[in-house]
């Protein structure tokens, strides 16, 4: 093949422009060397060395910026990780506020324990304090040359530090509260480094067993304010108790006294009816008087068994009524009181329930008699204890619930008979909306109630 011809070929084309682009790129370099040549030869030697200077103090400038810039870059992935730090905190405080969630520190017996461990703490920080031990500095740091000017200076700076440690550590304690008790220690644990940074040159470092001391102080405070509180709600429902038990004691004796003048009644009835059929003649007068002695023996019967009924409820503590209440009117539907009463008359604690603090009468869904009421109340609470409403005081004792399902539970420990009411007649609450809806809407729905009647 003629070499004409092999140079026509597609790839040795690609080639030939190829080395012709090269060619032109490196004739442009060329004539760009051959003028910077020109120039230089041109140009002074002071002038090159200032042109040199120039740049180097351009580059210095780059450099400086670039550390500037470096400086800047870690300051804000310092204040990123501090974010991201309270991030967490704010985390944790919410599943505290949402689950109300506490590990006691101390689990001591009562709030006068809680206030004697208190002052303790703080005994034990004053020494410290006065003792020089809360904090320790540098004692050989030299002012000017004078080491006594320097003491004074790190002796300074050791009462500074301590003094902001306090300050932040005492508002965490004074405000302690359920919902950001973890929250306060995290500030007082970041407070501690921070014034130990502050402190860091002339070596003032707050001590970590100071620091365990405010700790142990947040800790105590939390839980003898949690302990006052049950020591109330145990106060108030021992209260609620002996005002029960004095309830039944009243209506024990009123029955006791009620029996009492029956009884009298009945004996003074017997002897009257027995002498006037002593002295009846014939089988016509006996007869009617005989019926009416009948009558008034199964009376003072009945009066016997319930004088029975009354000694079996004054010596037996745990007998007593479960009931079962609802008020659609104040809490909605599907909400129940699940309680017990020792009363004699049960509907008296719950006409007492509807009284005046909430605007209708409960309605009562099941009223079980018991002789271990407080078993059978303890069941029910426990098997609903899900759908408890006040989930930090025990004696609030309104469920969310399903009227089938405690009546099931009911049935499960309880052998005896019960009548359970599904729905709730409410019937204050339902005249009460009714009387607020526009007159003719009560014409309208009037009407055709008659008309499905």
């Amino acid at each position: 093949m003629p070499l004409s011809d092999y140079w026509k070929g597609p790839a040795h084309r690609q080639r030939a422009d190829d080395l012709d682009t090269q060619l032109t790129d490196l004739q442009a370099r060329y004539a760009e060397l051959q003028a910077l040549v020109r120039k230089v030869g041109a140009m002074d030697i002071w002038e090159i060395q200032a042109l040199i200077d120039q740049e180097k103090e351009k580059l210095s400038a780059v450099q400086q910026e670039t550390k500037k810039n470096e400086k800047a870059v870690a300051s804000l992935r310092q204040h990123s990780l501090e974010l991201k730090n309270e991030i967490l905190v704010w985390e944790e405080t919410l599943l505290l506020e949402s689950f109300a969630l506490y590990e006691p520190k101390f689990k001591l017996n009562a709030s006068h324990e809680y206030k004697a461990r208190l002052d303790i703490t703080r005994e034990h920080q004053k020494v410290m304090i006065k003792g020089g031990t809360a904090a320790t500095g540098n004692m050989a740091w030299t002012v000017n040359g004078s080491q006594a000017q320097g003491r004074k200076l790190v002796t300074d700076m050791i009462k500074l530090v301590v003094r902001s440690f306090n300050n932040e550590a005492d508002f965490c304690v004074d405000n302690v509260k359920f919902d950001n008790v973890e929250l306060g220690e995290k500030r007082i644990l970041k407070s501690f480094e921070a014034c130990n940074r502050l402190g860091k040159l002339m070596d003032v470092e707050i001590s970590r067993k100071y620091l365990s001391l405010k700790i142990d102080e947040l800790h105590l405070a939390h839980e003898f304010q949690i302990k006052k509180q049950e020591e109330k709600e145990e106060a108030k429902r021992v209260r609620e108790e002996l005002r029960e038990q004095q309830k039944l004691e009243q209506e024990i004796r009123a029955a006791r006294e009620k029996i009492a003048k029956e009884r009298k009644h009945f004996a003074t009835a017997m002897r009257d009816l027995q002498t006037r059929l002593d002295k009846a003649t014939s089988e016509e007068e006996r007869a009617p008087l005989l019926a009416k002695l009948a009558e008034v023996e199964a009376s003072r019967a009945e009066l016997e068994s319930e004088e029975k009924l009354i000694d079996y409820r004054e010596q037996n503590a745990k007998a007593g009524y479960v009931y079962v209440i609802s008020n659609v009117g104040a809490f909605g539907e599907g909400i129940y009181k699940i309680g017990m009463t020792r009363r004699l008359e049960p509907m008296d604690r719950v006409d007492e329930l509807g009284d005046a603090s909430v605007p209708f009468w409960f309605d009562v869904h099941a009223m079980v008699f018991s002789n271990n009421a407080p078993a059978l109340e303890a069941k029910l609470h426990e098997r609903f204890a899900a759908g408890r409403l006040n989930k930090v005081n025990g004696r609030k004792e309104f469920f969310r619930a399903d009227i089938a399902e405690i009546e099931s539970v009911i049935r499960e420990n309880y052998d005896a008979a019960v009548e359970v009411v599904y729905e709730a007649p409410a019937e204050q609450f339902r005249e009460s909306l009714r009387m607020a809806l526009p007159k003719a809407e009560i014409l309208q729905s009037e009407l055709a109630a008659a008309q499905n009647a």
